[in-house]
């Protein structure tokens, strides 16, 4: 092979390495510009669930210490708590009295569990707006004495003429009862509890009449 010929074919190489550095210099360019606006997109979308975040926060904190303070005044502190582990977003529920972190389901009453429930389950239900119906079983059983919960049933009175919400509300004790009869849009019914027999096994069968 003669010197042109090899200069000619070394040309050629030269020529065909320049296209693939062309050709790889692009794709790395449509690659960096697909990373730069992945990376603004997640940014975008951090900032708009960072912004989610304290809007809910806010929102449920407000509800939650409403709540406790209208039972219990300037006793207990809430506060929600965003944390990311393992990829995932976990809301952690914080509860303090006196300044310091407590475990309300040990260190505080029953009645400010109840209470601290109910303010919840309230809270969650206004931001899905599903059906206007919150079903409760014994909601303030533990708070006492009777004043305190004459004060409860009037929080969840307001709440329910204010969100516009419809408390189906279980509850055994008849004091309770009168306590819901001054609010003019709720109807109290008793449930009524009789045995049938057959054959050899009691039955119990329930109704409910209005008062």
């Amino acid at each position: 092979m003669s010197y042109k010929d090899k200069i000619q074919q070394a040309k050629g190489k030269l020529n065909l390495l320049q296209y693939q550095l062309q050709k790889q210099e692009s794709v790395v360019k449509d690659k960096t510009e697909y990373l730069a606006n992945l990376e603004k997109a997640q940014a975008f979308i951090q900032n708009v669930a960072k912004k989610t975040q304290e809007q809910l926060k806010y929102h449920i904190e407000d509800i939650v210490q409403l709540a406790l303070d209208s039972i219990f005044p300037h006793e207990y502190r809430f506060s929600i708590d965003f944390e990311v582990k393992y990829g995932k977003t976990s809301c952690n529920l914080i509860f303090k009295n006196n300044g310091y972190e407590i475990d309300i389901m040990k260190a505080a009453g029953g009645g400010v569990v109840d209470i601290a429930s109910l303010a919840l389950r309230v809270a969650i239900w206004s931001i899905g707006k599903t059906d206007n119906v919150l079903v409760l079983d014994e909601p303030i059983k533990n708070i006492q004495p009777a004043l305190l919960q004459m004060e409860a049933w009037d929080i969840i009175q307001k709440l329910s003429q204010q969100l516009n919400l419809q408390f189906i509300i279980i509850t055994n004790s008849t004091n309770n009862g009168e306590a819901l009869e001054y609010n003019d849009i709720t109807k109290v019914f008793t449930v009524v509890k009789e045995n049938e027999l057959i054959g050899n096994n009691s039955f119990g069968i329930s109704s409910i009449k209005e008062e």
